[in-house]
């Protein structure tokens, strides 16, 4: 056995932190399963799959299970710090590489006494340019990291992610279902089905912890109802399907247009109340 396994809900990700350097075989083979190394952590880290958690299984007494391992927004704050950090060490960089060079940009005068000293210059600020380059990628690279973690950070707090999110792995599972009832014994749609099933109730559990603003179900509307979609305004009710509900813009420039919309971002119309004008 080598190190320890979690399984993440919150991510739907599984860890894997060996004891001990894994030899080249041990790292290809956990490169084909689709693991990924990230050496802040020091954790191998996959989306889990049934054959990923029998790659860990394999190589670990068990999985434990666990919550959020770190803070979406903290990770927020520690990457744009360090991209602050790197833009800060760049700025210096620039300012080391101006200061030393002859004034007016002064060309190098060969066999001069300060032709060795001149040298030494622009080669030192060769040097600072290529870190300043350096950094600012660096910069770049932080950033992208706090763009991803707020993007986490939503998918924690806001109730129209979590929808969605449950809305896609309760399609999944229907896929499993359907599988399942052709081939009961098919062990690799079972698994699936456990997982998902364990997934769904996580995410609603977590949407019922948002306290989101109740909304009516689908079944409650009927061809031709008009309503308010919080995002294309006055539309009307094409169909009803299972899930969703078939709009039609009433305004808006896209007015005509058809859309898809769960139940949750659409409530019935009603009339903006006129404002008086001023006498």
């Amino acid at each position: 056995m080598n190190g320890r396994a979690i399984y993440s809900a919150e991510d739907d990700t599984l860890r894997w932190t060996p004891d001990e350097r894994l030899d080249a075989n041990e790292y290809a083979l956990a490169k084909a399963a689709g693991f990924k190394w990230w050496g802040r952590t020091g954790a191998w880290v996959a989306v889990w799959t049934p054959g990923r958690e029998d790659h860990l299984l394999a190589r670990v007494e068990e999985i434990t299970h666990e919550g959020d391992p770190d803070d979406p927004q903290a990770r927020v704050q520690r990457f744009a710090g360090h991209a602050a950090a790197a833009v800060n060490r760049s700025e210096q960089r620039v300012t080391a590489a101006m200061q030393g060079l002859p004034p007016g940009g002064e060309p190098i005068k060969i066999g001069h006494h300060s032709e060795g000293r001149h040298r030494r210059a622009i080669e030192r600020s060769d040097q600072n340019m290529r870190a300043a380059v350096e950094e600012d990628k660096k910069a770049d690279y932080w950033r992208g990291r706090a763009l991803g973690a707020e993007r986490r950070a939503r998918q924690k707090s806001d109730p129209g992610v979590v929808r969605r999110r449950i809305g896609r792995l309760q399609e999944h599972l229907r896929v499993h279902e359907r599988t399942l009832a052709q081939a009961p014994d098919n062990r690799y749609a079972g698994r699936w089905h456990e997982h998902l099933t364990l997934r769904i109730a996580f995410e609603e559990g977590r949407l019922a912890s948002l306290n989101p603003e109740p909304f009516a179900p689908v079944t409650a509307y009927q061809k031709g109802d008009i309503v308010q979609h919080k995002r294309w305004g006055k539309c009307q009710v094409v169909s009803v399907g299972r899930v969703n509900l078939k709009l039609q813009q009433l305004t808006g420039a896209t007015v005509g247009w058809q859309w898809a919309a769960p139940p949750h971002e659409v409530k019935p119309w009603t009339e903006p109340k006129a404002t008086s004008q001023p006498e």
